[in-house]
């Protein structure tokens, strides 16, 4: 059995192997998390580029689904505000893709880079599997130029009709899947339609947990940002590493939170999870952490 499955397509960023999905993968090696496995959608031109990639950091073990390659195409990220040449591969990753082997996983986290994992996708994991499923939704998708916008224009029936176990939106997407710009009523609502806990990360002020019950306000640690590429990645990675080993919520947040914290201040994946740190940055967190 799997501790940890993760499935996403990557990205390439000048070569480098990056995305959502990776970067998620790569904390849980890094926190010790020894059977994982990533699956992605690959293109062929990149997957010997991908498992170097995979190997380079430490990831126990892959699965590549063959797909289409799209090439390097210029996109606008809208979170950092900067144009990136961006080799990515939007293509739908299907429920026929997944090994059944897969299932067999304490935990699966879902984390797209372009909506390749859509609503049936999601519904299907999670009536297929007894582990804990985690979502990224990442509110992503390339539009006819070629270039990344966010998804504005939702309806009630694009949103998953199963009941996660956890999803993580950021504050924009937490707005953007309820239309609520209120941090706790929209994690009310995405309780009451989608997941038994709501986790929407804040950036530099932390995130806001809501299991149904109360509100965790966990703040950051403060530190020199150098590089919040995928810290919502990292933070998820982190938070379900110690959700399956039953930790509390406030623990959870409270370890992502620092795990989050070392990332950021660190350029991509160069960081180190040392755990002396972790446990005096947490004990730092813990200190300042608000219920409701």
């Amino acid at each position: 059995m799997y501790d940890l499955v993760v499935i996403g397509n990557p990205t390439f960023h000048n070569g480098e192997l990056t995305g959502s999905s990776v970067y998620a993968a790569g904390t849980a090696a890094k926190i010790g998390i020894e059977q994982m496995a990533i699956v992605s959608s690959v293109g062929a031109k990149v997957i010997d580029d991908f498992i170097k990639g995979v190997d380079a950091l430490n990831i126990p073990e892959h699965y590549v689904i063959q797909a289409k390659d799209k090439g390097a195409v210029e996109i606008h990220n809208p979170s950092i505000n900067r144009n990136m040449h961006i080799t990515v591969n939007p293509d739908r990753i299907n429920i026929r893709d997944i090994p059944d082997e897969f299932l067999n996983a304490r935990s699966i986290l879902l984390s797209p880079s372009l909506q390749e994992i859509n609503a049936e996708f999601v519904e299907w994991i999670c009536n297929s599997t007894e582990a804990l499923v985690f979502l990224d939704p990442q509110l992503r998708k390339l539009n006819s130029s070629g270039r990344l916008e966010l998804i504005q224009d939702f309806s009630v029936a694009e949103k998953t009709q199963s009941y996660l176990d956890v999803i993580k939106p950021n504050q924009l997407e937490s707005d953007l899947l309820t239309g609520e710009s209120d941090l706790f009523l929209a994690a009310e609502l995405i309780v009451e339609w989608a997941s038994e806990i709501c986790v929407i990360t804040l950036g530099e002020k932390g995130s806001l947990i809501y299991d149904g019950k109360d509100f965790s306000i966990i703040p950051s640690y403060t530190t020199k940002e150098i590089d919040s590429t995928e810290a919502g990645a990292v933070y998820l990675a982190a938070f379900a590493s110690k959700l399956i080993d039953e930790s509390s919520i406030i623990d959870c947040g409270v370890y992502a939170s620092s795990v989050a914290s070392l990332k950021v201040e660190s350029q991509g994946m160069d960081f180190t999870i040392d755990e002396i740190n972790i446990r005096r940055r947490s004990e730092i967190i813990a200190s300042s952490v608000e219920s409701r």
